[in-house]
């Protein structure tokens, strides 16, 4: 969950790369008194007469229903369309300035307000002589409170309950996985793989989402988390989605139904590095800008549109299999084809849907839905999986490599 992670921002500028406008900052506000603190300080000022002075920045509080506008207009005319400003004297001998607090109400509906400063008139920058510019820096702290005091942006809202339902579903599934790959083992003295893999991808998920947890419970006190499980957190589900897109291609190409192992493999395993090349870029170039005014979500923009093209080749390479499959196969194997068809075929293009409707969902909504949407259909997609391996009455125990002998074996219990 990567919008508004650290409502608790801490920003450092060089002095020489201040524009004249800068944006901040961005936060959902509930409906109800939200709260605001914000100090800034000079580091690097050497000179007694410059450390004795007060420098002056005017920060600037934007409205959401504006700022489609705001963003049109030249740096130094946007002050006109600020709900809320204010100067604010910075003194020269490296201490914050006095905390400026604020407050904002949302009465009919939530909103996304957007903090910025602006130094249009040079008051602060022509201060300093050229070669003062090099070790100049400006630094920026603001804290947030949300109604009621949270420190959560009102898009991560009930979020954090969510997520512990799904930890649990998985916590549940991965001890029946478990169990029944231990039983069948003692009794059959066989092992399924791919049952093996499912349960692989769940421990990633349920580790992803279990870090992710504490993460948050942190971030509930100090309004920051903590950055290595939250990095930790997602590198772990990527994992997790790699290897559930797997599962899902090798078995619409016919593994552990036709073969257990590739003939061309040498072909399959650079295409397997290849995707999960592109889903880790994809992810650490989410965490350069997550902050960023045109992002409500983790994969807004042109990176969430390169993700949705990497799921569409991969559903596309997943029909291809299952179109090769259906036509070398008849009967029960033709039926549950088309089964994993839809199955996996929802999986795979729940991301690009789910981008294209946020392009109509009101901005506060939209972490919520790619959040909630992609964690729901991803835990979906695994116990649909689970029952296909593990249900005796389920196709695939009929038809796959490991379970050839099972109808004989039932007659036995």
């Amino acid at each position: 969950m990567w919008i508004s992670e650290a409502k608790r921002i801490q920003k450092s500028y060089r002095m020489r790369q201040l524009s004249d406008w800068e944006y901040l900052t961005k936060f959902g506000a509930e409906v109800g008194d939200v709260t605001y603190h914000i100090k800034f300080r000079i580091v690097g000022l050497e000179t007694e007469e410059l450390r004795e002075r007060k420098f002056p920045i005017l920060f600037e509080l934007y409205l959401d229903e504006e700022w489609p506008d705001v963003l049109e207009r030249q740096e130094c005319e946007r002050a006109s369309l600020a709900r809320k400003k204010e100067t604010i004297q910075v003194p020269g001998n490296g201490e914050y300035s006095q905390v400026f607090t604020g407050s904002i109400k949302a009465k009919v509906r939530a909103h996304m307000w957007y903090y910025a400063i602006s130094d249009c008139h040079r008051r602060l920058r022509d201060e300093f002589k050229e070669d003062q510019y090099r070790k100049l820096k400006f630094e920026v702290d603001i804290h947030i409170k949300n109604v009621g005091k949270t420190e959560f942006s009102v898009e991560q809202f009930g979020i954090q309950y969510f997520m512990i339902v799904v930890v649990l579903v998985d916590i549940i599934m991965l001890a029946y996985n478990g169990y029944y790959i231990v039983k069948r083992h003692e009794k059959y003295e066989e092992f399924s793989l791919a049952l093996f893999l499912l349960v692989i991808t769940l421990f990633l998920e349920t580790v992803s989402y279990g870090v992710n947890l504490l993460h948050l419970w942190v971030y509930s006190y100090n309004g920051q988390g903590v950055l290595v499980l939250h990095v930790v957190s997602v590198i772990v589900q990527v994992a997790s989605q790699f290897s559930l897109t797997m599962i899902l291609v090798m078995l619409s190409w016919g593994w552990q139904i036709n073969f257990t192992k590739f003939d061309n493999f040498e072909i399959f395993l650079p295409l397997s590095l290849l995707i999960a090349f592109f889903q880790l870029t994809i992810v650490g170039v989410g965490f350069i800008d997550y902050d960023a005014y045109y992002k409500d979500h983790s994969y807004e923009g042109w990176v969430g549109w390169l993700a949705s093209f990497i799921f569409i080749g991969e559903f596309i390479y997943f029909i291809n299999g299952l179109s090769n499959t259906y036509k070398k196969s008849n009967g029960a194997v033709q039926q549950f084809i088309l089964m994993l068809g839809i199955y996996g075929g929802f999986y795979f293009i729940s991301f690009p849907v789910l981008q294209t409707v946020n392009l109509i969902v009101a901005r506060y909504l939209r972490h919520k839905v790619m959040e909630i949407g992609t964690i729901s259909l991803r835990t979906a997609a695994i116990l649909l999986l689970t029952h296909l391996f593990t249900s005796k009455k389920s196709i695939f125990a009929k038809i796959s490599y490991d379970s050839r002998s099972f109808l004989d074996r039932n007659k036995d219990e």
